[in-house]
């Protein structure tokens, strides 16, 4: 299916790769179909989460636990069955970015993550008290 997104134009996406997001992003629960775009190559960050249905919204994300290695977090158990994830689903958690016009001072949101069941496609964001919403993804050498 060919979809018209906001930085790439029109592509070609996999009707399977469509993410379900049931309850939306959060300023954008309306739209609940997004696909992630990987133009720098499959399964390298950053990636785009475009909408499905619309150019807009589009998210740059990161994989945070690629950027902090003790990034880790815990699902309630509502949250578990809405995204079906037991001990076999695989899932992926996926941060948005704010990239600025430097890019190096591009932060992502580690307390707002989205976690997306990657057998299933579906997905949802989820809060955690205990993260910062800036995060930098890229750290200066000392």
């Amino acid at each position: 299916m060919k979809i018209e997104t906001r930085d790439f134009g029109e592509v070609e996406i996999d009707e399977n790769s469509i993410i379900n997001i049931p309850n939306g992003i959060i300023g954008f629960e309306d739209v609940k179909r997004y696909t992630l775009l990987s133009p720098l190559g499959e399964d390298t960050f950053p990636m785009w989460l475009q909408a499905v249905d619309a150019k807009t919204p589009c998210f740059v994300v990161y994989d945070p636990m690629h950027i902090y290695s003790d990034y880790s977090f815990a699902i309630s158990d509502e949250e578990q069955e809405l995204l079906k994830i037991d001990e076999n689903a695989p899932y992926r958690c996926l941060a948005v970015a704010i990239v600025p016009d430097d890019y190096r001072k591009t932060t992502i949101n580690l307390r707002c993550p989205i976690v997306v069941n990657t057998k299933d496609n579906i997905a949802m964001q989820i809060m955690l008290d205990e993260y910062d919403f800036k995060c930098p993804v890229y750290f200066e050498e000392e």
